[in-house]
């Protein structure tokens, strides 16, 4: 994962209304903690963030960061706080990283491909939206894709099916299911007969209310 950058500035003023300032004047406060050095307090600006973020399919990037009085410093974005209502950045959380110092990070799943099963009717589930893997910052996967397309009804793909890569290991449960394909549900209508008539029923959608 290649780094972005960013200038990053101390701030002294802490508590809710100084973030709250800070947020109206265009800066996002963080913190920046790890490798055996004191938690410290950090503003950014905001669509500096705003747009690492958009260009990046996760939030866990690897950003080097102009930290003022310090320099130069490697970092990875370990948290993004999120207003809940607007959805605008709130806070933001930056550990730094040593080159030669493995770190261990959850990395999304992202699914690939129509699988066969689906295209025959079956339910496409997505159970594991992320793993937890160690390696060295510089090869940290922003994110791993995984290939369903070949994935037919009743049958899934494991943690311990993912092709990582020696650089990386995967700390999950290798038994964890990542997605599966499952036969849809069936629910039983009567015709005008009075006999049972087999639908599929959707699972997604909401029963209808009377």
């Amino acid at each position: 994962m290649e780094a972005q950058q960013i200038s990053v500035k101390k701030r002294s003023l802490e508590g809710t209304s100084a973030s709250r300032r800070m947020r109206r004047a265009g800066s996002l406060p963080g913190i920046v903690y790890g490798i055996d050095s004191n938690p410290l307090s950090v503003e950014l600006e905001t669509h500096v963030v705003e747009q690492v973020l958009h260009h990046h399919a996760s939030e866990t990037i690897l950003v080097d960061i102009d930290l003022e009085g310090e320099g130069a410093v490697s970092v990875l974005i370990k948290d993004v706080q999120h207003h809940p209502v607007s959805g605008a950045l709130v806070h933001v959380d930056l550990q730094r990283v040593a080159a030669n110092q493995t770190l261990q990070v959850e990395v999304s799943l992202e699914l690939e491909g129509e699988p066969e099963g689906v295209k025959v009717g079956g339910l496409l589930d997505h159970v594991m939206h992320t793993i937890l893997v160690e390696c060295l910052p510089g090869d940290l996967p922003e994110m791993v894709n995984v290939d369903v397309s070949e994935l037919e009804i009743g049958s899934s793909i494991h943690v311990s099916d993912l092709k990582l890569g020696s650089k990386i290991t995967v700390l999950s449960d290798a038994d964890a299911v990542v997605a599966g394909v499952s036969a849809p549900r069936v629910v039983q209508e009567e015709d005008e007969d009075g006999d049972a008539a087999a639908e599929p029923e959707v699972i997604t959608e909401k029963p209808s209310e009377e």
